[in-house]
Formats: structure tokens, C-alpha cells, sequence
């Protein structure tokens, strides 16, 4: 191979190398529009159906979901000042429902 064969190849090789980086770049660019483009969508989706729900459901909703959060955090605060008790009352749960559920055996 000739000197200037070998520069030639050297050339295509730094150029097939800066191909590349630019075939990564523009890949990660894509992907972050479409993640851009797939949150919208679902923020989109949520609005709709959101508009689709009357105003007073949503306003009881609120409520359950508070309610819920002060139950949980109330079992939380239970589970830390007695956790033995808490262990027994959640095995005694988890015994009946499973004779409700599992039916007999």
C-alpha cells in the first residue's frame, strides 16, 4: 500500500468514526423526543378523561385519597409504637381472608 493509500484509509477511518458519533448522537436525540412526544400524549389522555369525570367525583376523590394517606400514616405510627401488635393483627388478617377467600379445604 502506497503512502497515499494509507492516508486515504486513515481519512475514511476518522470519518467512519465521526459517522458514528453522529449516528449515536442523533439516535439519543430521537429517543428523547419521542419520550417528550409520549409524555404529552399521556398528559393529554389524562386531561380527557380527567374532563370526562363530573366535577364533584373528582372533588370525593380528593377526599378518599386524603383520608387514605391519613390512614396509612396512622398505621404507620401504630406499626412503630406496637409493632408486635401490629404483627398479630395483620397475621389474624391475612388468616381470615385467607379462609374467605381459599374457601374450605
Amino acid at each position: 500500500m502506497t503512502k497515499n493509500e494509507t492516508v486515504e484509509v486513515e481519512e475514511l477511518k476518522r470519518e467512519i468514526e465521526k459517522l458514528k458519533e453522529d449516528l449515536s448522537k442523533l439516535t439519543q436525540t430521537l429517543g428523547k423526543v419521542g419520550e417528550e412526544k409520549i409524555r404529552g400524549s399521556v398528559e393529554e389522555i389524562k386531561e380527557q378523561v380527567l374532563s370526562q369525570i363530573p366535577k364533584e367525583q373528582l372533588e370525593r376523590l380528593e377526599e378518599v385519597k386524603a383520608k387514605s394517606e391519613e390512614l396509612l400514616e396512622a398505621v404507620k405510627e401504630q406499626q412503630q409504637k406496637h409493632p408486635a401488635g401490629t404483627l398479630l393483627v395483620a397475621a389474624g388478617i391475612g388468616f381470615l381472608l385467607g379462609r374467605v377467600l381459599g374457601g374450605k379445604s
